[in-house]
């Protein structure tokens, strides 16, 4: 069922987001507290959960359902899974097969799931949700992010769709330039386009900004692939190109759990 777009406040959106963040399991109202008030509750802070849960009920009800989206169970809360569905559990779902996909050797095949599972972001995750704990936990679903657009840059440059990963990772460096896998798979990107220069050009950039804001040259993977691009490595050359030193060192995307608050 979707889930109500406009919440009552950083109480309300704080609460949903600790229920989602644990994937349908039950989370103690105890843990709640300290989750929803960073370790530092009200001495009202079990009359104001059970008030939001109250509120949160009111808001996701759907007539027509006998089952209930919010559920009581023992002295906590959990989201009802059969009833709703989170974007979050779609999205490990799609990055797993993709994985599996790619791991077949079934390049399309990866690509589309996770296009599919990145259309369901559209922002960083709960970023309209202040409490320490759940921006904690947050930093971990970004980061899951971040691989799947990286995993999917691999697929689509299998595929040679070499002007589709330097378009979608460009925007993504203006975001993230310290961030060397984006950087090194849209140099690769941009050269098999045959704008060598323009890849060159990225690093030279790149390790301007990490000598500058972290006092630190490129690591080894980055500058290993910048090498072979000014050498003109025909191994680089076109979607052929799937298991230079650079991608074969990088992070795998696996679906990994979030733990539960708390």
């Amino acid at each position: 069922m979707p889930l109500p777009s406009r919440l009552a406040g950083q109480g309300q959106r704080a609460l949903l987001a600790v229920l989602a963040l644990a994937h349908g399991r039950m989370v103690p109202v105890e843990r709640l507290v300290d989750a929803m008030w960073d370790g530092h509750p009200p001495s009202s802070a079990r009359t104001k959960v059970q008030a939001h849960v109250s509120a949160l009920r009111r808001a996701m009800t759907q007539p027509a359902r006998a089952a209930g989206p919010l559920l009581t169970i023992g002295a906590g809360y959990a989201l009802n899974a059969e009833v709703v569905q989170l974007d979050l559990a779609l999205f490990d779902s799609l990055t797993a097969r993709a994985q599996a996909a790619a791991a077949a050797g079934q390049p399309a095949a990866a690509a589309a799931l996770l296009g599919d599972g990145l259309a369901l972001w559209r922002g960083p995750a709960f970023a309209d949700v202040r409490c320490a704990t759940v921006r904690g936990l947050a930093s971990a679903l970004d980061e899951r992010r971040l691989l799947a657009v990286e995993a999917k840059a691999e697929a689509d440059l299998a595929l040679g769709r070499c002007d589709v990963v330097a378009a979608e990772l460009s925007a993504w460096l203006s975001l993230l330039p310290l961030r060397e896998r984006l950087r090194g798979l849209a140099m690769l990107a941009l050269y098999q386009l045959g704008c060598r220069a323009d890849a060159l050009n990225l690093y030279r950039a790149g390790r301007q900004v990490m000598v500058a804001e972290l006092g630190l040259e490129p690591g080894p993977q980055l500058r290993h692939l910048h090498q072979r691009i000014l050498q003109d490595d025909e191994a680089l050359h076109g979607p052929a190109h799937t298991a230079t030193p650079f991608l074969a060192g990088g992070t795998r995307l696996r679906a990994g759990d979030v733990p539960a608050p708390g």
